[in-house]
């Protein structure tokens, strides 16, 4: 029988996890909660559900649809009592990045997951895009050699910048650098054991304070990692929609180039030569949807667990907390 799953927010990104639903073997949409009235009557006439569908409040939608799981797609600063609202009903639950915002709610809901014995995930899909699935298989294979130095740029419009954001202090953290340092942590394998962070906004800029943000990370091991994300690049607004991104990894062996889709590597005393990222079989999300259904089904621990997204949730934490303090921060610290 397919796995009954409701979605809870009809925003930008409820919305395409509803699209995921409607095409994913093994699944099916078991209803929608909206708490605004006027979105959640817009959902039904542009998404065709029907009335029955949508609900304003979590425990209609369980009498109604029976779900096993939700997927928790509400603002970006509101996750935390949707996810206990649905662990409390013994529904497994997907929870879209951020996790939370803050590692004590993290690891609060993490607990609660445990007492209630129901699967607990993090939608972190960037680490299974082709590119990152590819860094994580050459870094693991030793293809390129032992990993010294990598270096991640990435830049966005300001226009791109949820409305959620707009009052966080670290609005580009929570938003896009969750998805980058989540794939990093994944293609790197370890455990991050320091963070130096900070925030600012360049002088000609309108974006609230946080809006670009410069990390330095070292890794169990030795290998170090540097990081910059801006909200206020301009210009690119036709190429690539606005999305920019960069990636050097250096090796004892060379050094691998990664401009957008393209990887090409630069391996000492040899011509470069391109890297193929192998096929994208499914969309990631479709992924998590398959990691999920183990969970429920089999009982197996997803690899995007609520439990291994601590490890995130500390690193987001460290660079909050070492742009306040300006000082190294370990976020191993802060999980112990």
């Amino acid at each position: 029988m397919a796995i009954r799953v409701a979605v809870l927010g009809l925003g930008p990104r409820g919305r395409e996890w509803i699209a995921v639903l409607r095409n994913a073997p093994g699944f099916e949409l078991a209803g929608v909660v909206e708490p605004d009235p006027e979105v959640r009557r817009a959902a039904t006439v542009t998404l065709g559900l029907r009335d029955r569908d949508a609900h304003e409040h979590l425990d209609s939608a369980v009498e109604a649809g029976r779900p096993q799981a939700a997927i928790v797609a509400t603002s970006i600063d509101s996750h935390v009592e949707p996810c206990r609202a649905a662990l409390a009903r013994g529904l497994a639950v997907l929870v879209e990045k951020p996790f939370t915002l803050s590692l004590a709610d993290a690891r609060r809901l993490v607990a609660e997951a445990q007492e209630c014995g129901v699967p607990l995930m993090v939608g972190q899909n960037y680490r299974y895009m082709r590119m990152p699935r590819t860094l994580r298989r050459l870094f693991a294979s030793g293809e390129l050699g032992r990993l010294g130095l990598l270096v991640v740029q990435t830049y966005r419009s300001q226009k791109e910048q949820a409305r959620a954001l707009a009052t966080l202090t670290d609005s580009i953290l929570w938003e896009i650098a969750v998805h980058h340092l989540d794939a990093v942590r994944s293609a790197v394998g370890g455990p991050v054991v320091r963070v130096l962070a900070q925030r600012f906004t360049l002088p000609w800029s309108e974006a609230p304070p946080g809006a670009s943000m410069q990390v330095l990370l070292e890794f169990e091991g030795g290998a170090r990692a540097s990081y910059c994300a801006s909200y206020d690049s301009r210009g690119q607004e036709f190429f690539e929609r606005g999305q920019e991104l960069y990636l050097r990894a250096a090796t004892d062996r060379g050094t691998l180039h990664v401009f957008h889709r393209w990887l090409v590597w630069c391996e000492r005393g040899r011509y470069p030569r391109l890297i193929r990222r192998g096929p994208r079989a499914e969309v990631e999300e479709l992924t998590l949807l398959r990691q999920l259904g183990r969970a429920i089904t089999d009982g197996a621990e997803p690899e995007c667990s609520g439990r291994d997204n601590l490890q995130t949730m500390a690193i987001l934490e460290a660079c909050a907390r070492s742009a306040t303090e300006g000082r190294w921060i370990n976020p191993q610290d802060l999980l112990g």
